[in-house]
């Protein structure tokens, strides 16, 4: 089989009888044995053999990759122009297919290929009297290998993970009950004042339901690895326990801390790409200089606060308590005409949507920033609705391009101004996406 491109999720495709056969770790230019079951009206393979090697193949970088199989990364295999080239067309096939919509080979954003990775998630399992922490084969979901390195992650991150790896195996010193785990490594960018500043790392240890060894192990922690600030354990029922690190040069309380819902869910993965798409969907807001702005699925509130810096008025919605308390607190903090300009709805989108329109405030855009399902049918016609006729512009921030394109196949009336890609995760096949839209012309209050 000779392998043609690049599907999403990272697989290469070939064709067999015009069949689509997706075989993971192949590169397009290869000639490969593959043996292929197929499904439905695709196969899906594994190579047996590499007959000719393309020219867009290089030696992984990482041990784990071939050795283990890592599912981590998926294509580390392919040089860096093959990679993003893959990336982008992943966007402009996918918008084809499922969107309806033809565009130019998206423009990609891209910066550090290695060790730029702020967020290093573990599973931890069971292994006679001690644990083991990996990550998953990319064929084999359940199994668990031992992680000694991880490239893309940040070398502090693994450091620090070499050190916890030595205490889980303590008899002495037991982590929470149960067979799984899982545990979260977070770099906290913000500690660093300058690059030669210290950094810290918080730690978050999710489920089990006793930890009597808990502020022991931490303390041990604490001595053994002092950049750690502090570790968090969410238990299986979702309550929070926290210790902050009290021996750091610069203490912080435990309540200051982020708790384990923030610290999973709003560390960018990738923090210098995630400072460009910041400033581009920032750009491609203000590009329509709006008045009022509704800013969905806003998180801790980082673009709510810039824009009403900028005298817009803002309505930022975020179903995540977490997100929202942080988001309140930012914009008090921000001042009196910051705080007067902005204001946090605590809700699903989709059960927000009477409050955006009411009293004759339509926002002139909206930003949505959804995570990986896309937004609900009932915002898509929302944004088609009559009620909207007066919105110019919606930014729509994706991680999924598939998801991406459903939601614009719902939204007939809108064209696409620009699409932009952003290379947060290189080595593996995801990748940010920001498309910006306005108002079809001639189209407006069509919409049912």
């Amino acid at each position: 089989m000779t392998i043609d491109g690049i599907a999403a999720g990272g697989d290469g495709v070939g064709r067999v009888d015009g069949m689509a056969v997706f075989v993971p770790r192949t590169a397009p230019g290869d000639v490969a044995q593959v043996a292929y079951a197929v499904h439905a009206r695709h196969g899906r393979g594994r190579m047996l053999q590499l007959l000719e090697a393309s020219p867009q193949r290089v030696a992984p970088r990482c041990h784990h990759y071939d050795t283990d199989r890592c599912g981590g990364c998926q294509l580390q295999h392919l040089d860096t122009a093959t990679q993003r080239r893959a990336r982008q067309q992943i966007v402009q096939d996918t918008l084809r297919r499922v969107g309806r919509r033809e565009i130019a080979l998206p423009p990609i954003t891209a910066d550090l290929e290695w060790h730029y990775r702020g967020r290093l998630t573990l599973a931890l399992r069971r292994k006679g009297s001690g644990w083991i922490g990996g990550l998953h084969p990319h064929d084999d979901a359940q199994r668990v290998f031992a992680l000694e390195t991880c490239e893309i992650a940040h070398p502090l991150l693994v450091e620090t993970w070499h050190t916890v790896r030595s205490l889980i195996t303590d008899r002495r010193l037991p982590l929470p009950d149960g067979d799984a785990l899982r545990m979260s490594l977070r770099l906290e960018e913000e500690t660093a004042a300058t690059p030669d500043a210290p950094r810290h790392i918080v730690i978050v240890v999710q489920g089990g339901a006793v930890w009597p060894a808990r502020e022991a192990w931490t303390a041990r922690l604490h001595e053994l690895a002092p950049q750690v600030r502090g570790v968090w354990w969410e238990r299986e029922d979702g309550r929070r326990e926290g210790q902050a690190d009290n021996t750091v040069a610069d203490p912080v309380a435990a309540e200051s801390l982020p708790d384990a819902s923030e610290a999973l869910a709003f560390a960018q993965v990738n923090a210098r790409v995630a400072d460009a798409l910041r400033a581009h969907v920032f750009a491609a807001v203000m590009q329509f200089d709006p008045r009022r702005v509704v800013d969905g699925y806003a998180g801790t509130g980082l673009l709510t606060e810039q824009l009403a810096r900028e005298g817009r008025d803002v309505v930022a919605v975020e179903a995540d308590t977490v997100g929202a308390r942080h988001a309140t607190e930012r914009l008090q903090a921000a001042g009196a005409d910051v705080a007067r300009r902005a204001r946090v709805v605590c809700d699903l989108m989709e059960q927000a949507l009477p409050q955006l329109t009411a009293a004759a405030h339509t926002p002139d855009v909206v930003v949505l920033n959804p995570p990986r399902r896309g937004v609900d049918a009932r915002v898509t016609a929302w944004l088609e609705d009559a009620v909207m006729r007066e919105a110019r512009g919606v930014v729509y921030v994706s991680c999924d391009p598939a998801t991406l394109a459903r939601d614009l196949s719902r939204l007939p009336s809108w064209d696409i101004v620009s699409v932009q890609c952003f290379d947060m995760f290189p080595q593996t096949a995801h990748v940010e996406t920001v498309c910006v839209l306005q108002r079809s012309e001639g189209r407006e209050g069509e919409a049912a």
